[in-house]
């Protein structure tokens, strides 16, 4: 039976089909460089997307606020010294804390005959705290930014020089690392604040006394892994210079780690400002900071809450985005994260 089903098959049914080579050599699918995969990849991280948005409201926040409102950061009025917030429209939910009331329910605008309106309250001296918060973000990102730079700039070139020679020149440049670590952090970053005057450059080179390390070894790191591949050796071959090498070929196949550690650095900078602000090592008035803000409204915690519940919140918003973009980004640079 077999055979005779065999036998009916016709020979032309297994003739092989022509080739079509337009068909092979189209490309269905555009080809996508190494930056534009981890963007599209990043597009679909929607915590990371949320933490940029937030990201660029805040900045633009700390931008455009203060230079709308027609009061300043250091503008006094004792007379209207502790006011709740009160916002337009948002006044008449009475169930939001934007009416004007304090703790006891009072309406203290009305009591004191207060006809503006301050949309997050104002301290004891009666500034606005609403351009106050936003000038502190300001300050706050201003130096977490600085400060994440200089870092980049002093650990990529310290790091990359270390990887590169190796040997005893490597040895050398990782004590030195060894020997700042070993420091701690903290009491270095007092001394030196204490040493030189309070302000926004002492604080800045105060967090970047060790703060460069952490991102002179993952540049070393990296570098060392790297200096011996094939391209690295035949650009040497050609007679390529010390420096074309590291900053041509060695650093641009490191930008992401790079780029990982500058978005964590942010982050904990802004942090380190806070906390030095909030035990008065920071910012001087009557300069503020989002640290400096918070450390005000503490003093007040159980009759005021706003003075410190509003900068409190707005700077755990910053290093949260800040966080979430870090952890995207991460995600969308490793070739291990892909589906």
């Amino acid at each position: 039976m077999a055979k005779q089903q065999y036998e009916q098959l016709s020979p032309e049914w297994f003739q092989p089909a022509p080739p079509n080579v337009g068909e092979q050599e189209k490309i269905n699918r555009p080809s996508l460089t190494f930056w534009q995969d981890a963007w599209l990849r990043l597009r679909e991280n929607k915590a990371a997307i949320v933490g940029l948005v937030m990201i660029i409201i805040l900045t633009l926040m700390a931008i455009i606020a203060p230079m709308a409102s027609d009061r300043t950061y250091k503008d006094q009025n004792l007379r209207h010294a502790k006011l709740p917030p009160k916002i337009p429209v948002l006044e008449h939910i009475h169930w939001l804390p934007f009416d004007g009331r304090d703790a006891n329910g009072v309406d203290v605008y009305k009591q004191r005959g207060v006809k503006e309106y301050y949309w997050f309250g104002t301290d004891d001296l009666g500034r606005d705290l609403w351009v106050r918060t936003w000038y502190g973000t300001r300050i706050s990102l201003y130096i977490g930014l600085l400060a994440a730079l200089i870092d980049l700039l002093i650990g990529i070139a310290y790091g990359g020089i270390s990887g590169y020679y190796g040997g005893r020149v490597d040895n050398v440049m990782q004590r030195i690392i060894e020997i700042l670590n070993g420091i701690p952090y903290l009491i270095m970053v007092i001394l030196f604040i204490l040493i030189f005057e309070p302000g926004i450059i002492s604080i800045t080179l105060a967090m970047v006394i060790t703060g460069w390390t952490t991102m002179a070894r993952i540049v070393r790191g990296q570098v060392l892994k790297l200096k011996n591949m094939e391209y690295v050796l035949a650009a040497r071959t050609l007679g390529a210079p010390t420096s074309r090498l590291i900053f041509k070929h060695l650093i641009p196949n490191v930008i992401g780690p790079i780029i990982i550690t500058t978005m964590f650095t942010i982050p904990s900078a802004i942090f380190t400002e806070a906390f030095l602000s909030f035990i008065g090592l920071g910012i001087r008035p009557p300069e503020a900071s989002l640290g400096s803000l918070v450390n005000d409204g503490y003093k007040s915690i159980q009759t005021y809450p706003h003075l410190m519940i509003i900068p409190a919140v707005v700077i755990s918003l910053l290093i949260l985005s800040f966080n979430l973009v870090a952890d995207g980004i991460r995600d969308a640079l490793d070739p291990k994260m892909r589906k």
